[in-house]
């Protein structure tokens, strides 16, 4: 008598007759194996049986069409040179050898990550070394263009002691010979020579010190920068040049270096819209705000392509140069008939107790 232990342990059985068909496929040469019931049909199969053995006829069990699957050997495939896509739809593949993927993917992506850190770090290293030589270039037309300059100024410099006081000393000279000279019995000769000689020296002491200050403005330390740029206005304005200067919000102590800074700045400005633009009014605006200092300067002389004199206008240059030490920036804006703006920022925040005023 089959018992009800045996009856299941004969389902299972038969449910698993699929894990014996590598057997019949790795016989041989064979490329493929028979069909097999997968585990479906095998589980249909043991429940079959226990049907039968529990009593049910046969001939009451319905005829049911099993599902088959075709199971082929991939080395034989390979061997005869069959293509797998020949292979019957829903056929089983068996003994494929793994590709160089799937038995070296850890080094090939290890591999792949050190390439990529060296390719990152190689070029990184090319910017910095782009960016060196870009800097040394730039150091390098710096000096140059800051010698250029420094034999400029010592020649305007020359040309001021020659042209100016050297003359006016000349003339004062021979003023005071003519003054010994004169009859004593004259006092009228002598005192319009007198007066004379006092007017040049005047002259002469007014010059010394234009010239004195524009090298070094020593009332910067002593007024500010606002009555600075109030006392260049009043300079340039005895030149033809019209100068409105309005401030807002200027601290009253401000650092030496911003101080020398901007005022460095105005003055460049003042000389290139002179000088060069040919300007007949310029507005020189500062205001002070939580975020810094902002200088505005704008002339209505005959301007320029910005792109063409910018790189090499050694006053732009300069003024950049100025406020780059101190975190500021240079905005240019100018074209030719158009007059030229210039935008200064220098992020130095102004106290809160700084008063606004507007001359």
């Amino acid at each position: 008598m089959v018992g009800q232990r045996d009856v299941q342990h004969l389902a299972v059985d038969i449910g698993v007759v699929e894990a014996a068909y590598p057997a019949f496929v790795q016989r041989g040469d064979l490329v493929a194996g028979p069909k097999f019931l997968d585990a479906a049909c095998g589980t249909r199969l043991g429940q079959m049986a226990l049907q039968i053995l529990t009593g049910t006829r046969a001939v009451d069990i319905p005829v049911e069409t099993a599902r088959t699957s075709p199971i082929l050997d991939w080395r034989q495939l390979r061997r005869w040179g069959i293509s797998e896509t020949r292979a019957p739809a829903g056929a089983q593949i068996l003994f494929r050898e793994p590709g160089v993927w799937t038995q070296y993917k850890g080094y090939i992506l290890a591999a792949v990550a050190v390439l990529l850190a060296q390719t990152g770090l190689i070029g990184g290293l090319l910017v910095q070394a782009g960016r060196r030589r870009r800097a040394e270039a730039r150091i390098r037309d710096l000096g140059s263009r800051l010698l250029g300059a420094q034999e400029a100024e010592r020649s305007r410099i020359a040309r001021e002691l020659h042209d100016d006081v050297s003359q006016q000393t000349a003339l004062l000279s021979i003023d005071l010979q003519l003054l010994i000279g004169t009859d004593p019995d004259e006092p009228d000769t002598r005192e319009e020579l007198a007066r004379k000689a006092l007017r040049r020296t005047e002259t002469i002491a007014q010059t010394v010190h234009a010239l004195s200050h524009r090298l070094h403005p020593a009332k910067l330390q002593l007024m500010g920068l606002v009555p600075s740029l109030s006392s260049l206005q009043r300079e340039f304005s005895k030149t033809g040049l019209a100068v409105a200067f309005t401030h807002r919000n200027v601290p009253d102590r401000l650092p030496f270096d911003l101080t020398l800074c901007l005022f460095r700045v105005v003055q460049e400005a003042l000389q290139n819209a002179v000088k060069h633009g040919s300007a007949r009014k310029v507005t020189v605006d500062l205001t002070g705000n939580p975020k810094g200092l902002s200088l505005t300067i704008g002339d209505d002389g005959v301007g320029f392509e910005v792109d063409a004199l910018s790189a090499k206008g050694l006053g732009l240059v300069s003024m950049k140069e100025r406020l780059e030490p101190l975190g500021g920036t240079l905005e240019i804006h100018s074209r030719p008939g158009a007059g030229t703006r210039l935008n200064a920022f220098v992020p130095a925040p102004p106290p809160a107790s700084a008063a606004a005023s507007t001359p």
